[in-house]
């Protein structure tokens, strides 16, 4: 008859170390886990019977999906030295579960946070909004942090998973008997809602993560950048450009500020520091986002629009006297005029007469840029937001830095 692996044997307890007890009375080793009771092999069984292990990958109906082998990390420990070195994988439900909660409370706070404002607490994105609550804990800010600490305190001390690192903790993981709304009626309704909470708390994790990946290395994670995020304070159009700020005039004139590779879109939702309420029908205001000159305004019915502030014939600035006919925007220099909803030409450069139509002989015949724009905030309460091209600017700066570069030699560093 074959002899079962270790781990499969049935257990006797004296074979197990007994830990020196410390000053309190509770085993030295391992402190992180509280008073072990006797460690017995069976995480791999467990995880069989535990909800969602094979749902999100479509798997065999109870095949776990576990590539890595963690649900059978715990049994390994009987193979080796007895010494519980791996946890069960009820200590990694429970943690799961936990990092699946917090996931989700972070990703409703992230959305929270751009739509509606507390008054008393810093507005501040997202990813610097705590930094400056702990900068600044005073009033509303101080009783805030102190509230979700106790909370915290206590959820932690009361149903702290003892012995869950080798599988006998008291109750089930993630089970913390909170369900006011009585939405767990029979067995089946509680299975079903924790297999709901197990797959939106992945989700989650998933959505924190490309957040954080979204935020720091802007672009690399699809529709995370066009989120709404802060940029510098919105400027008027200059008409001849703007005086530099003291900081960039100190700046070493040999810093190389210049790229020749070749840039790729960057889109964000902006800030534009303006709401819809602000602007009556056929008013116009100019901005700068971004380093895109945009123009935002409001048709005669009062819908709102956002168009590229520079006209395509010569780049005459539309907000230098524009006028906005329905759902037409007209040239001030030459008459061109563009629907503000698609950027369709309708006429070029009609007047003056004779001088006009000159004109736009010399230049092709061009679409006006059209920005999508939203109102922010709680049902659209908040500031206009538009969608740009961070890296426009950057782009346009790589075409010139290329040139130049090309006239003196090659622009990588070779010559002719």
């Amino acid at each position: 008859m074959a002899t079962l692996p270790k781990h499969m044997q049935p257990v006797d307890p004296a074979s197990y170390p007994n830990y020196k007890p410390g000053p309190s009375g509770v085993p030295m080793m391992p402190q992180v886990v509280g008073d072990w009771a006797t460690p017995v092999p069976g995480s791999y069984k467990a995880c069989l019977t535990m909800v969602g292990p094979d749902v999100e990958t479509g798997s065999e109906v109870g095949k776990p999906w576990d590539p890595l082998g963690f649900s059978k990390l715990y049994d390994r420990n009987f193979d080796f030295n007895d010494n519980m070195t791996y946890p069960h994988v009820q200590w990694l439900r429970e943690s799961e579960l936990k990092h699946g909660r917090c996931a989700m409370l972070a990703i409703v706070g992230i959305f929270a946070q751009q739509s509606f404002h507390i008054d008393g607490y810093p507005e501040a994105p997202w990813y610097e909004a705590l930094q400056k609550c702990y900068d600044n804990p005073q009033g509303i800010v101080g009783f805030g942090i102190a509230q979700i600490s106790a909370f915290a305190m206590v959820i932690e001390g009361k149903f702290f998973p003892n012995d869950a690192w080798i599988g006998q903790m008291d109750r089930e993981p993630g089970d913390l008997g909170f369900d006011p709304l009585k939405l767990a009626k029979d067995e089946a309704t509680m299975k079903s809602m924790q297999l709901k909470e197990l797959k939106n708390g992945r989700l989650a994790m998933m959505a924190f993560l490309s957040m954080f990946l979204g935020h720091f290395n802007a672009g690399s994670v699809p529709g995370v950048s066009a989120l709404p995020r802060e940029s510098g304070k919105a400027q008027g159009a200059a008409f001849c450009g703007a005086t530099p700020a003291s900081s960039e005039v100190g700046m070493s004139k040999t810093a190389a500020r210049y790229t020749t590779q070749t840039i790729l879109p960057s889109l964000a939702w902006i800030k534009t520091g303006v709401r819809a309420s602000e602007l009556q029908p056929t008013e116009l205001k100019a901005l700068t986002l971004a380093g895109n000159d945009v123009l935002i305004g409001k048709t005669e019915a009062g819908a709102l629009f956002c168009v590229g502030n520079l006209c395509p014939h010569i780049g005459t600035p539309m907000s230098e006297g524009a006028d906005v006919i329905g759902d037409v925007i007209v040239c001030p220099l030459h008459g061109s005029s563009f629907k503000v909803t698609t950027g369709e030409l309708i006429d070029w450069c009609v007047s003056p007469p004779i001088i006009g139509p000159l004109t736009g002989l010399i230049v092709d015949k061009k679409n006006l840029l059209i920005f999508e724009c939203r109102q922010g905030g709680f049902l659209g309460s908040g500031e206009v937001e538009v969608l740009v091209d961070t890296n426009a600017k950057k782009a346009y700066e790589a075409n010139y830095w290329k040139g130049l570069l090309d006239a003196q030699g090659k622009d990588d560093g070779t010559y002719y």
